[in-house]
C-alpha cells in the first residue's frame, strides 16, 4: 500500500503506469519478459507519487471552479463515457466519483496554467538551437527502387546454382533487360520482382548493405542471403537528406513547449517531496 500525505494511491494507476513503461521498453527491444520489472514498478510508483503531490497542491492553491463550469465539463465527461460504450446504469453508479474527478481536473488545469504563465516566450533562435542539437531526429534515410531476382539452391552441387546466377548477371551486364530476366527466372513465391521503394533502416543487414552500395542502373554481384541467391538492380535512388527547419518548426515548437511544461511540473513535484510524508506498507 502506498500513501502520500495520508492519501492512498490507487493501485490501478500504478499498474497502468507499470504496463506503459514496460511496453515502451519492449518496443525499443530493451527488455524481454520480466528482467526489468522491478525498475518499471519503481518508475510507476514515482510517477503516481508526483501526480498525487501535484493534485494535492492544486487542491490547496486553486480556487473551486464555478458551478456552470463544472456542469459543462461534467456533461462532456458523461458524453465521452457514453461514446465509449458505458451504460446509463454504470454512469449513475459512478456519478459522484466522476463528478469529483471532473472538479479535480478543472482545478489542475487552472493550477498548471498558472505555473506555465511565467515561462518565457520561445523564440526562433531557441527552436533553431534545438533543431541543430537534434538534427538526427529529422534525418530521412536514403531509399532505392529495386528489381529483384532470387533463386533457391536446388542442385546437388551448389556451384551449379551459383553458376546459373552468374550467367544471369552476365547477360544483364551485356544488355539483356533485367526486368525480363527476373520475371522469367526468379523463384520467389508469387514471382514478384519489383520491390518498390525501400528505405535504408538496417545498416548491417546484408540485403540492404548490398542494395544501398549500388548506383542507379547498377546490377549487384550475386550474393547469398537467407538461404537464397540474389541479384538486385537499382532503378532509382533518393539520397539521404535532413528535413529543413522550416518544415518541422511547428512540431519542434510543440515538443519543446511540452517538454518545458513537463519540467516545471517535475521541479515542483521534487520540491513537494521534501516535505511530503510518503509511506509504503
Amino acid at each position: 500500500m502506498l500513501r502520500i500525505n495520508g492519501e492512498t494511491a490507487d493501485p490501478g494507476l500504478i499498474e497502468d503506469a507499470f504496463a506503459r513503461f514496460k511496453a515502451e521498453a519492449e518496443m525499443l527491444s530493451e527488455v524481454s519478459c520480466c528482467e526489468r520489472d522491478g525498475e518499471f514498478r519503481t518508475l510507476a510508483e514515482e510517477e503516481v507519487i508526483d501526480g498525487i503531490l501535484l493534485a494535492q497542491e492544486a487542491e490547496q492553491n486553486s480556487p473551486a471552479p464555478a458551478p456552470e463550469e463544472v456542469r459543462s465539463a461534467f456533461e462532456d465527461t458523461l458524453r465521452q463515457w457514453r461514446e465509449h460504450g458505458a451504460s446509463w446504469d454504470l454512469l449513475d453508479a459512478q456519478r459522484e466519483s466522476l463528478r469529483a474527478e471532473t472538479i479535480s481536473k478543472l482545478r489542475m488545469e487552472r493550477f498548471t496554467e498558472g505555473l506555465w504563465r511565467d515561462l518565457p516566450e520561445l523564440t526562433e533562435e531557441d527552436l533553431r538551437a534545438w533543431y541543430e542539437a537534434n538534427r538526427a531526429r529529422f534525418r530521412q534515410p536514403p531509399s532505392a527502387r529495386a528489381l529483384h531476382l532470387v533463386r533457391f539452391p536446388e542442385s546437388a552441387d551448389p556451384w551449379d546454382d551459383y553458376a546459373a546466377m552468374l550467367d544471369l548477371r552476365r547477360r544483364a551486364l551485356d544488355g539483356a533487360d533485367f526486368a525480363d530476366l527476373a520475371k522469367t527466372h526468379t523463384k520467389k513465391r508469387g514471382a514478384e520482382t519489383d520491390l518498390g521503394w525501400i528505405e535504408q533502416q538496417r545498416v548491417f543487414n546484408p540485403f540492404e548493405s548490398m542494395l544501398f552500395s549500388l548506383r542507379k542502373d547498377e546490377v549487384s554481384p550475386v550474393f547469398f542471403y537467407e538461404q537464397a541467391l540474389h541479384l538486385v538492380k537499382v532503378e532509382e535512388v533518393r539520397e539521404a537528406a535532413v528535413q529543413p527547419f522550416e518544415e518541422v518548426a511547428d512540431g519542434i515548437r510543440e515538443e519543446v513547449e511540452r517538454a518545458r511544461r513537463l519540467q516545471v511540473l517535475k521541479d515542483l513535484a521534487a520540491t513537494l517531496r521534501t516535505t511530503a510524508v510518503i509511506e509504503r506498507d
